[in-house]
């Protein structure tokens, strides 16, 4: 058994490489804008791929939350604290941060009626990124269910009642009425399109020492798999035109790629400047997470237009990254700075932990 005080380094990695696809997305989809609201083949790669990255951090924030369960129980109440503090302060402060910026710097129409704009706000529609969080929750009200499966087998059924699930809702579900119940379950942010993420993440949790065994095994060829799956995304995009994040074909992709990134650490970590590297970006990516949409914004009002061309991709994607961890940083000189976003800290010379459960990801 995976034991409490082990800290994982292969989830920092692992959402490390979530982070950057995520940023993939968002500052490709900036160029697209740029463009005429088009995509050469360079910045369309950049975006499609990163439809990895949301559906790996819903992975990531059920694997922590069941391991911390499988490892130190469950409290209701001290769960409840600590997800508030931890994910609802930040929702709530971003969200309004957002909506004032939308509504003073881009003079946008935030308010319609209020069924509407609450249906939204809880839906993290304050921002196009935001959504994410929301899903978070939902999650979180169901928790303490399903933290009660402890078995393997339990696990293997609740996977699969859970994949057929999140295929139902992404694939078949059509309301032939409108009402409040089917406008909520036709939402990009519900979480039946993707429960099957944060089941996969409990399921790695409580067979963590098996598969991570395999990991280790394939070393080096987990690249070969990583970019297999590339190619394959490649394929899909070339096919069917833009790939939806919770696509079906992303519930075989992402426990593939999971168990590939495992390998692939094994030889990272050798490097020790590329592993405190994606260490520190995977420390960072909640607030990466909360605070690139500025930053990309900022540089698309502040740069000529000459300098979206597609040679500047790497320096643009490099500038909003930096940038968004020194935005990070300097927030947390500020007093209270933890309601604000989350960072969880290693002290690399005390004794290992199991990382800090918070968001990850857009």
């Amino acid at each position: 058994m995976q034991k409490a005080n082990q800290y994982i380094n292969e989830i920092h990695f692992l959402r490390a490489i979530a982070c950057i696809f995520v940023l993939f997305v968002h500052v490709s989809a900036n160029y697209y804008g740029k463009h005429g609201n088009e995509f050469n083949e360079i910045t369309q790669f950049f975006n499609q791929i990163g439809r990895f990255g949301t559906p790996i951090f819903a992975v990531i924030s059920g694997f922590l939350l069941f391991l911390q369960v499988r490892n130190k129980g469950f409290d209701v109440k001290r769960f409840y604290h600590s997800r508030m503090v931890k994910i609802g302060m930040p929702f709530l402060i971003w969200s309004v941060l957002y909506l004032v910026f939308m509504k003073v710097v881009l003079g946008a129409e935030i308010y319609t009626d209020w069924k509407s704009f609450l249906v939204d706000f809880a839906m993290g529609e304050s921002y196009y990124h935001l959504y994410f969080m929301s899903i978070v929750f939902q999650f979180y009200l169901i928790f303490p269910i399903l933290q009660l499966v402890k078995s393997k087998i339990g696990w293997w059924i609740l996977l699969v009642s859970a994949l057929c699930l999140n295929i139902y809702f992404v694939s078949f579900y059509s309301p032939e009425t409108t009402n409040l119940i089917s406008e909520l379950l036709t939402q990009r942010a519900i979480f039946t399109k993707w429960v099957f993420f944060f089941i996969f993440g409990g399921f790695l949790a409580y067979h963590w020492e098996s598969i991570q065994r395999i990991g280790k095994k394939i070393d080096w060829f987990g690249y070969v798999v990583f970019g297999g799956l590339v190619v394959i995304a490649v394929y899909e995009y070339k096919l069917k035109g833009s790939i939806p994040n919770n696509r079906w074909a992303n519930m075989v992709n992402i426990p593939v790629m999971t168990v590939a990134v495992i390998g692939m650490y094994q030889s990272l970590r050798k490097v020790e400047w590329l592993e405190k590297f994606f260490e520190m970006l995977g420390n960072l990516s909640m607030g990466i997470y909360l605070v690139h949409p500025l930053v990309i914004f900022f540089y698309s009002r502040s740069l000529p237009d000459g300098a979206w061309t597609t040679a500047t991709f790497p320096i643009i994607f490099g500038l909003v990254l930096v940038t968004s961890i020194l935005v990070i940083r300097g927030i947390q000189l500020l007093p209270l700075n933890q309601y604000i976003v989350t960072v969880p800290a290693r002290k690399r010379k005390a004794t290992n932990r199991v990382p800090e459960v918070v968001l990850e990801g857009k």
